[in-house]
């Protein structure tokens, strides 16, 4: 049976706005029986309770009753607004987040890559941001980057971190 896209659509339609009509119906219909609709009955719940007074208290913190208590380790400090701040040292490493891709490059070393953000000669630290491997290679010049890609690793080290169909690939880039 050769129906028309229309003629699909149409019975498309349809069977949404059963299936929607029906699932109103059930909802809304409920499920009272004939002992239900024939005596409403109510159930009211009562509850007594008595404060602790601080006098109740006993033990060796009867007199700390409404201080808080630490189990184990220090007392907790009272915020102030003020916190360190780590900033970088002088020999710490750049890092960046980056996209990456893949290029055979004609007769070079297997361990060559290409990032405009980093310098020239620097060794690259590229960590792959879904499952965690890395590889290391050394930054050379290249001419052009594809559009949305931030670093292009050789080919047979991009496999090492991911598989050729995963690319552009989320990166971290260090050196």
């Amino acid at each position: 049976m050769n129906l028309s896209i229309y003629e699909r659509r149409r019975l498309t339609v349809l069977a949404v706005v059963s299936t929607i009509i029906v699932l109103l119906v059930v909802t809304l219909g409920g499920n009272s029986s004939s002992q239900d609709t024939a005596s409403p009955s109510s159930i009211a719940a009562t509850t007594t309770s008595t404060p602790l007074e601080n006098s109740d208290a006993v033990g060796p913190l009867a007199e700390d009753a409404s201080k808080p208590v630490n189990l184990d380790g220090p007392l907790s400090l009272q915020p102030n607004g003020q916190s360190r701040i780590a900033y970088p040292g002088p020999g710490e490493m750049k890092r960046i987040n980056a996209k990456a891709s893949y290029r055979t490059f004609p007769s070079y070393n297997s361990t060559i890559c290409y990032s405009a953000a980093a310098p020239l000669g620097a060794e690259l630290t590229v960590i792959n941001l879904n499952n965690g491997k890395s590889v290391k290679c050394d930054n050379v010049f290249a001419i052009l980057l594809p559009a949305g890609v931030d670093i292009v690793l050789h080919s047979p080290l991009f496999l090492r971190i991911a598989n050729l169909v995963d690319a552009p690939l989320p990166v971290t880039v260090s050196w």
